[in-house]
């Protein structure tokens, strides 16, 4: 077998095909992304099992033609842009070209190929949005998103599920929590960053950290492998139930639950909490929101995170330590 992995020289969808990779399945990246040296080092002795093609999931001829190249018979869609509202206003047709018109690229070619077995498409909670008046979230509530990154992950969501009903795909979609752990650094779809490293970069410089508060916002911190390993087992799991999931651990972390684990896994680092105006990293100090649910890929894959947090954390500050915030 071989699977295609659009984008998958990025943070998480490096991890999805070094899983792949040491399976043995043969697997071709397309990425407009050259690989670098931490792509380079993270597959390791596994590069024999990998292709690398440079390519822009916007060029469906390309796609199409990789793909029939390497007789492919997965996808894993995984190419998309995660834009800050700067990048938004910037150039928002280009972001909804990679992630709704990337998509489709990536769904006429999985229809086109002989032999196609799935689809996986990598979504996200964003498509959720917020404002929710509820508990718990769970695959069948309403999107309430705003955000283009939340607007288009839905889209391609639905288009994705939509190809499966017209065209007989076999398509199942993924909506990771918020993720955290090593490799995680600047492409050309990520040039952001997640609270957890810009206050890292911050640490790293030896700064005291002195934030505003420490409430929200709470995320559900999933350790990046733990995600990987659940895109891993829909890639490979025939016959699903449902055809959208969520991974996440389910459990609700606010900035001051971070900044503790912080402490226990690099006591030397100083945290203080001060007034707004004297803070050097500010956060929402939101309260918590509805908390994303697991239920379902507990129940049909029996499939909970296996890394703790602490021991999540202890790995991924290791690997800043190490290679800095990037």
């Amino acid at each position: 077998m071989t699977t295609l992995v659009t984008g998958g020289i990025g943070w998480v969808p490096s991890y999805i095909v070094r899983r792949l990779a040491r399976r043995g399945e043969h697997v071709v990246v397309y990425d407009v992304m050259q690989p670098d040296a931490m792509f380079n080092d993270f597959l390791g002795d596994l590069h024999s099992n990998v292709t690398v093609v440079h390519g822009d999931v916007t060029d469906g001829a390309h796609l199409l033609a990789t793909a029939r190249e390497h007789d492919v018979t997965r996808i894993v869609h995984t190419a998309a842009i995660t834009p800050r509202v700067e990048w938004e206003r910037a150039d928002p047709a280009r972001i909804i070209n990679v992630n709704i018109m990337g998509t489709v690229n990536a769904l006429d070619a999985a229809r086109q190929l002989p032999n196609f077995e799935r689809y996986v498409h990598l979504g996200s909670v964003a498509a959720w949005g917020s404002g929710h008046d509820v508990d718990v979230r769970d695959e069948d509530t309403p999107t309430r998103a705003t955000g283009l990154y939340g607007v288009t992950k839905y889209a391609g969501e639905r288009i994705a599920l939509r190809y499966a009903e017209l065209f007989g795909l076999d398509v199942v979609s993924l909506r990771p929590s918020s993720v955290y752990g090593p490799m995680e650094r600047f492409t050309p779809g990520y040039i952001g960053a997640t609270e957890l490293r810009e206050m890292l970069r911050i640490l790293l410089d030896g700064e005291e950290l002195r934030v505003n508060s420490l409430a929200g916002p709470y995320h559900e911190w999933t350790f990046v492998e733990d995600i990987a390993e659940g895109v891993e087992r829909a890639w490979a799991t025939s016959r699903l139930p449902h055809s959208v999931y969520t991974l996440t651990c389910g459990v609700q972390y606010s900035i001051g639950d971070m900044l503790d684990a912080f402490q226990r896994a690099w006591p030397e680092i100083r945290v203080r909490v001060v007034d707004p105006s004297e803070a050097n990293y500010h956060v929402s100090g939101d309260a918590p929101g509805p908390r994303a649910s697991n239920a379902r890929m507990l129940a049909d894959f029996g499939w909970v995170p296996a890394t703790p947090l602490d021991e999540g954390v202890a790995a991924y500050l290791a690997w800043v330590r190490a290679n800095g915030a990037q």
